[in-house]
């Protein structure tokens, strides 16, 4: 079999209906390549000798008959020299369709790059090859098909047009989005255009010849590099072929001895694509000014379309051939680049509604992957998810709570396989969300979105904010959390100057770990309430002044994890998952939720109410009597899902997670999965041991059952799939910016400002944190809170209090029964300066990469 890409299309997944014995007995699935650009792609090469026109020159059928080109061309007639058609290459072709043959050009006299292309890549692949040719005559990449994220044209197109694209934009466009759709509709009919075929097919290259209409006009000329990375970008993403390898076939037009500035200039930026090091290797520039014939050898002077000739379209078309061969060589024959996402399902017992004052939980914390895989991966390990309690049903288009946990996200900067912790509150409808003091939706300080969300509140921990650390090289141990309300504010009838009241929870994190123990940082109850401002009727309804809903779901949550897709020689589909780890104990076990517990209250609420209001000092351990553990009922499920890159929903087929995980409740406070060795491989990180999931599956359809991808041993995976030779290596990424809080002399960050700093905390993932102590009332997330100086100064008051008493070092949550506790990068653990152990706190006002 020849090398080719694969790049799975959406028929490609009917091979799981079939089983193994007919999967090797069907037809290979259809190869397929796009042809894409204005009239030099359509084509005008002659294909019949006229008479009149230079004695036929230049057509070809004047090329197979003469005896200098006959040899060359030999390929394409009979023994009777009539052209043949091919039975292996099929065209579609707006209205046209049929076998690979002549007249496929502008109109059926005339042929293009597609005979030359097809020939080549009939006779390289084994399977059958589908051409689908999309070109139009007279248009531009600047206007006719501009790609989406080139956004609109800066620049005037002329007063005409200018004011024709005012009443139609969708000329803008145009012909790249009916690129999108042709392609689309001959893949859904592909058992139509290619006879034999059972709809299976792979999307394996895009061929483009274009750019006349741009080289004619120096703006346009200006941004053709950019148009063209941005066409292929968007022409992969809207394929759902990431890696869709491109030809561009150079606008050669004119001959080696092009002296026109603009004509030098876009082949040029042609070229320059290629070179493009996000384009290496799976993009080709094909230099054509060597096919260019003289007018007396061709048909006409036609210079715009290569004077007519058909040995230069042929020519142009089989040269992009070859330079399509050379990309599918390179890019690993079969291997489609996809995704592992889903979620792990831990069912618990409910409780009663009473215990509706927080929660707390202890969970692993472990390297999911070996080797992190840069920002597209997102995932999170098992949390929770706290939304507020209603009487009945709850409201409609509602979705507010507090989410946070461990894990990994794209908006993390510096990460490592160590997770880390945020706080993750999500204001209604994620208008805007909150992770920690100074880290909220985006980083646009004159338009905080959840940044002054959070205050601090500990003086012995710094919260960056890019989340919370943990010491790097944790493997299995249990990070305990949870959210309780503490009444550090007083509800109010007001917010923001209108009718709109506001709660009094403080919604506070509560750590337990082997370095701090204790309350954190805590949600302002405006950070809630502000949204009513804008729609009153939230008013009442969100966490400020709502208990908590003590039942709630337990899951790990994972949005990607990478994985790559294969195909032997028979159409069976393989993939392999980056390799994935999960923390296994000393009886092969894993532990990874424990101690689930819900709260009234009368477990701390009560008695730190109390204490404000002039009673007896309590010491923050909160009272067990006033809390109730959720029941592990021994069950779990799992909906993680291997697809390629851009599949559609029913193409993401879920893996045979049981076949080597079994959920059970290792007591019935504690959660965890028992392990098949047959089928998982042992391994130990510097401090744990660990257990690797299988890496390769078989996509398989078993009788009476729906598509599953069932684990497999690498030996028995062909490798003619490319899997075996892949490498999930941390991509090298651009160097991330440092997050810098305002420096204006005015801002809430220096006025009142801080009473001590800079100081610098170096992390474990390589970046360093310069933070200041400020006075507990004058940071900046209580200056942004709708709070009076009064009202400051009272919550001021009750956290003094709090500091003199609550220290690190002891249990506040219940302790965990199970297990070792994890350990917070050792440089976030703080000591307030001399003078400032009471009533100050550390902020983050900085953090960016070491030098």
């Amino acid at each position: 079999m020849k090398a080719t890409i694969s790049l799975l299309g959406t028929a490609l997944f009917a091979i799981a209906l079939f089983s193994t014995s007919a999967q090797a007995q069907s037809p290979k699935p259809v190869r397929v390549f796009i042809l894409a650009g204005q009239s030099n792609m359509e084509g005008h090469g002659f294909v019949w000798a006229d008479p009149k026109r230079n004695g036929g020159r230049g057509s070809l059928e004047f090329l197979v008959k003469d005896p200098e080109t006959s040899k060359r061309f030999s390929e394409l007639v009979d023994a009777q020299r009539r052209f043949r058609k091919r039975d292996d290459v099929w065209i579609s072709y707006l209205d046209r369709k049929g076998p690979l043959t002549v007249g496929y050009g502008a109109d059926p006299d005339l042929m293009g790059p597609e005979l030359g292309f097809g020939w080549v890549m009939g006779d390289e692949l084994d399977e059958p090859v589908l051409l689908i040719k999309c070109a139009w005559g007279g248009k531009s990449l600047a206007v006719d098909f501009r790609p989406p994220s080139a956004g609109k044209p800066s620049y005037s197109l002329g007063a005409k047009t200018d004011a024709e694209i005012a009443k139609d934009p969708s000329i803008v466009g145009r012909y790249y989005r009916e690129t999108v759709t042709q392609t689309k509709a001959a893949l859904a009919h592909i058992k139509d255009l290619v006879p034999g075929s059972d709809g299976r097919y792979v999307l394996t290259g895009f061929a483009w010849h274009q750019g006349w209409n741009d080289r004619i006009n120096e703006q346009f000329t200006a941004e053709y590099e950019s148009n063209m990375a941005h066409f292929i970008r968007d022409m992969r993403k809207d394929l759902g072929a990431p890696k869709l390898p491109f030809v561009i076939a150079e606008t050669g037009m004119g001959g080696p001895q092009e002296k026109n500035r603009r004509a030098l200039a876009l082949m040029a930026a042609q070229a320059a694509v290629a070179e493009n090091p996000e384009f290496k290797g799976n993009v080709a520039f094909v230099a054509t000014r060597q096919f260019w014939r003289s007018p007396e050898q061709s048909p006409n002077s036609q210079i715009y379309h290569w004077n007519c000739n058909a040995e230069t379209y042929y020519l142009i078309g089989a040269a992009m051939g070859e330079a399509m061969k050379g990309l599918l060589a390179t890019n690993s024959s079969r291997v489609q680049p996809g995704e592992m996402a889903g979620y792990l399902l831990v069912p618990n017992e409910r409780v009663p509604q009473s215990f509706n004052a927080g929660f707390s939980m202890y969970v692993a914390a472990w390297p999911l992957l070996k080797t992190y895989p840069g920002h597209r991966f997102q995932s999170g390990l098992f949390g929770t998810w706290m939304f507020a309690q209603y009487q009945g049903k709850a409201p409609e288009k509602l979705y507010s709570d507090i989410e946070g946990g461990l894990g990994w996200w794209r908006g993390t900067h510096f990460a490592t396989e160590t997770p880390k912790f945020i706080m993750g509150g999500v204001a209604p409808n994620f208008i805007e969300w909150a992770n920690g003091p100074g880290a909220g939706k985006g980083t646009d300080w004159n338009n905080p979105k959840g940044q002054y969300g959070i205050a601090q509140l500990s003086p012995w921990l710094l919260f960056p904010p890019d989340g919370l650390n943990l010491k790097q090289g944790t493997a299995g141990e249990l990070f305990g959390y949870g959210f309780l309300p503490l009444p550090l504010a007083k509800a109010k009838p007001t917010t923001g100057g209108k009718n709109i009241p506001t709660g009094e929870n403080c919604w506070t994190l509560f750590l337990n770990t082997a370095s701090f123990k204790g309350p954190v940082a805590f949600f302002t109850p405006y950070f809630w309430s502000r949204a009513a401002l804008d729609e009153s009727r939230l008013s009442g309804l969100l966490l400020d002044s709502r208990p908590s809903n003590p039942n709630r779901a337990v899951q790990m949550e994972t949005q990607f994890i990478p994985a790559s897709l294969g195909t032997d020689k028979d159409g069976q589909v393989y993939a392999r998952i980056a390799p994935t780890m999960f923390p296994r104990g000393a009886d092969g076990d894993s532990v990874l939720v424990h101690q689930i517990t819900s709260y009234n209250k009368h477990a701390l609420w009560d008695g730190v109410k109390a204490w404000f209001e002039g009673g007896n000092p309590v010491t923050g351990a909160i009272d067990s009597d006033a809390s109730v553990i959720h029941t592990f009922t021994g069950r779990g499920q799992a909906t993680w899902k291997i697809y390629a890159d851009g599949a559609a929903k029913d193409q993401q087929v879920p893996l045979a997670w049981d076949t080597f995980a079994t959920p059970l409740a290792l007591d019935p406070h504690t959660f965890g999965y028992h392990w098949n060795d047959k089928i998982v491989s042992e391994g130990r990180s510097k401090t744990g041991q660990l257990v690797t999931l299988p890496q390769y599956f078989r996509l398989t359809k078993e009788t009476g059952k729906k598509p599953r991808w069932m684990p497999v041993h690498v030996e028995e995976v062909p490798a003619e799939t490319g899997l075996q030779s892949l490498h999930f290596d941390r991509p090298k990424e651009r160097r991330e910016q440092s997050f810098i809080t305002p420096d204006d002399p005015q801002s809430c960050w220096k006025k009142p400002g801080p009473k001590a700093g800079p100081f610098t905390a170096q992390l474990g993932d390589g970046s360093i944190v310069t933070y200041y102590w400020y006075r507990f009332a004058d940071q900046p997330a209580l200056l942004n809170a709708d709070l009076t100086d009064q009202e400051r100064e009272a919550m001021q008051a009750r956290v003094e209090k709090l500091h003199r008493t609550w220290t690190k070092d002891r249990d506040y949550l219940p302790p965990p029964k199970v297990g070792t506790l994890a350990q917070i990068d050792p440089a976030l653990v703080v000591t307030p300066p001399p003078g400032l152990e009471v009533g100050y706190v550390p902020i983050a006002t900085q953090q960016g990469m070491a030098n």
